[in-house]
């Protein structure tokens, strides 16, 4: 882990810790990985829902005031700035709130990216866990038990590239090269004994003597070429559990996940679209709030499942199946609301919230 932002070190540690857990009752493999992810990201839901219960009850609210709104806006329609004092006072009795259907995604942006950040430094401790299990002998095991269902290795991303399913040397060089990103993860730091003989052994590291006289393994100075070289003989012995050494070529998987991202992120945006109130306000009228957030959903609901096949596709398994799992939540819970607690409150009176 290299991140110095807690919240994403925290969230790390967690789902490191419920997968530890996870280990002890299965067998270690890319199940326990999905079963890990499936029961944090059901967690995460829970802690969520109640703010997007607060956002569509004030989309709610928002619908049926909107014969008010149509009022005031013929009243003060010579007179833009008393309009929209009037309307905002209306929208406050009433507990509306015009970013309201905004909130959800104002909390899902952040955690989307604290997710990503946490993905990806799982699955470098994966790579140096690999590296030790190799240089031990047990790297096709372990390599082996990285496969769940069509996807090779469920720690690298689940697309058609050729040379996919397993970090090159060059990759390798990138990710921990720089400014010694290696020495900043804690697993290194658990196991910097054995990483150390590892990386030196493949010209990674060179050895030195520090001013005390002790041992210091620092970053080879030749950009890396010596290493890609050692690396390719030094995961050969993996590569045979997947056709010998054509993991340079072979793909990880059929691009699935990231197309059920898509479709996932899209429907459940659909959804909430399709309840959401429509703005008071003509749809022409660009300079009104409710219009303005109106068209921000909507902009939003074509341009969120891009965003999420683009990254489903670039980067690990492990979180597309969040994100996968994220948005069947959603989906879910805002069916079941629909059907029960909303529906209710559609057919009750105007609910007025004096401040």
């Amino acid at each position: 882990m290299t991140t110095s932002f807690f919240l994403v070190r925290w969230l790390f540690a967690a789902m490191n810790w419920v997968y530890e857990q996870m280990s002890t009752l299965f067998t270690r493999g890319g199940g326990v990985v999905v079963l890990t992810i499936l029961l944090f990201t059901l967690g995460i839901k829970l802690l969520t829902i109640f703010s997007d219960i607060k956002s569509r009850k004030s989309s709610i609210q928002m619908q049926k005031i909107q014969p008010e709104l149509d009022k005031l806006k013929k009243k003060y329609a010579n007179d833009p700035q008393k309009m929209s004092t009037e309307q905002r006072k209306l929208q406050k009795e009433h507990g509306v709130s015009m970013f309201g259907g905004c909130l959800p995604l104002l909390i899902m942006m952040p955690l989307l990216f604290m997710f990503f950040e946490a993905f990806r430094a799982w699955s470098n401790q994966q790579t140096l866990s690999l590296m030790i299990d190799i240089a031990n002998g047990k790297g096709v095991e372990t390599f082996e038990g990285f496969r769940f269902l069509w996807i090779t290795n469920i720690w690298r991303p689940d697309n058609l590239i050729g040379g996919s399913t397993l970090m090159k040397g060059s990759e390798f060089w990138t990710t921990f090269a720089a400014t010694n990103n290696v020495k900043n993860f804690l697993f290194y730091e658990q196991n910097a004994d054995v990483l150390n003989q590892i990386l030196y052994k493949l010209h990674f590291f060179t050895m030195t003597t520090g001013e005390n006289g002790a041992i210091e393994y620092v970053l080879a100075n030749d950009g890396g070429a010596a290493f890609q070289a050692a690396y390719q003989n030094f995961v050969l012995p993996i590569t045979s559990s997947i056709g010998g050494s054509g993991y340079e070529t072979m793909s990880n998987g059929f691009a699935v996940l990231p197309l059920l991202a898509g479709a996932t992120t899209f429907l459940s945006s659909w959804i909430m679209q399709k309840t959401q109130p429509k703005p008071a306000a003509k749809a022409d009228d660009k300079n009104d709030p409710a219009t303005q957030t109106q068209n921000m959903s909507k902009w939003m609901m074509y341009l969120m499942p891009l965003m999420s096949v683009f990254f489903c596709w670039r980067y690990d398994s492990t979180f597309a199946f969040y994100w996968i799992f994220s948005n069947i939540f959603s989906l879910a819970v805002t069916l079941i609301l629909n059907a029960t607690v909303f529906k209710k409150m559609q057919s009750e009176p105007m609910e007025v919230v004096k401040s």
